[in-house]
């Protein structure tokens, strides 16, 4: 068990890279907290990517762990890393999650959330493939961004016959949107309570975003008192004010 633990935390590490600080106008931070069960390691992906169409961020969660897991990680980060580039439409990127058109995981699929920062535009595109709501923080006040049409995961659209749709929510200087996975919503502590991330996050909203995701793991390490049951990754994204333009 230890040697298969060690396996997939290897490849884990050669697929998913801490996320730079900062791309172009955006500021980013990213948790990522693996399960301390070897049996449930795997499962959870993200990425960030500067592209023609602007920047573009994906969250993920692959239905199942272990080592079939990171494989299925593997598919989808080396096709978004491939359709961003190529893709105008972040719809068709859903569509395409081993980018083959129609193409299905076998007896996998993945839950995922796929953002879009335009450029030049105040504003971030949401493509929701059965996942978890991102949060929006903004003037002053946290909100969950429900879907305006929930999409089918990924893997699962050609069975399910449900068209990813964009949602489109202002995005502006000094607001900040959180990506997660299941992980930050599901953990338990030791009488069974889910870990509240709307509360802690209302609660960390005014400090700087490296200090909020800081105490966003603390507060959920310390709620599980360090004993994870599953894969826990976090994305925090904030709009920097646009530098001057020199005269």
């Amino acid at each position: 068990m230890r040697q298969v633990r060690s396996v997939a935390e290897t490849a884990q590490r050669a697929l998913m890279h801490p996320l730079p600080h900062r791309i172009d106008a955006l500021a980013l931070r990213d948790v990522y907290l693996p399960a301390e069960s070897e049996a449930r390691i795997g499962g959870d992906f993200y990425e960030a990517l500067r592209t023609p169409y602007g920047i573009r961020v994906l969250v993920g969660d692959v239905r199942g762990k272990g080592l079939a897991a990171v494989g299925a990680c593997a598919a989808l980060l080396g096709a978004f890393r491939e359709l961003v580039h190529l893709e105008p439409s972040l719809t068709r990127i859903a569509e395409r999650p081993d980018g083959t058109p129609g193409a299905l995981f076998t007896e996998r699929f993945a839950t995922a959330l796929l953002v879009e920062f335009p450029p030049g535009e105040p504003v971030a595109r949401l493509v929701h493939c059965g996942h978890p709501e991102p949060f929006l923080v903004g003037a002053g006040r946290v909100r969950g961004l429900l879907p305006d049409r929930p999409g089918a995961p990924l893997g699962l659209g050609d069975l399910l016959e449900t068209a990813p749709a964009v949602q489109t929510v202002p995005f502006g200087p000094g607001d900040r949107l959180l990506l997660y996975t299941d992980g930050f919503i599901e953990a338990r502590d030791r009488r069974g309570r889910f870990f509240d991330l709307a509360a802690r996050l209302d609660a960390h909203a005014g400090r700087n975003l490296e200090a909020m995701v800081a105490g966003l793991r603390r507060d959920l390490v310390r709620h599980v008192r360090g004993d994870l049951d599953d894969d826990a990754a976090l994305v925090a994204l904030e709009r920097l004010p646009e530098a001057p333009v020199a005269p």
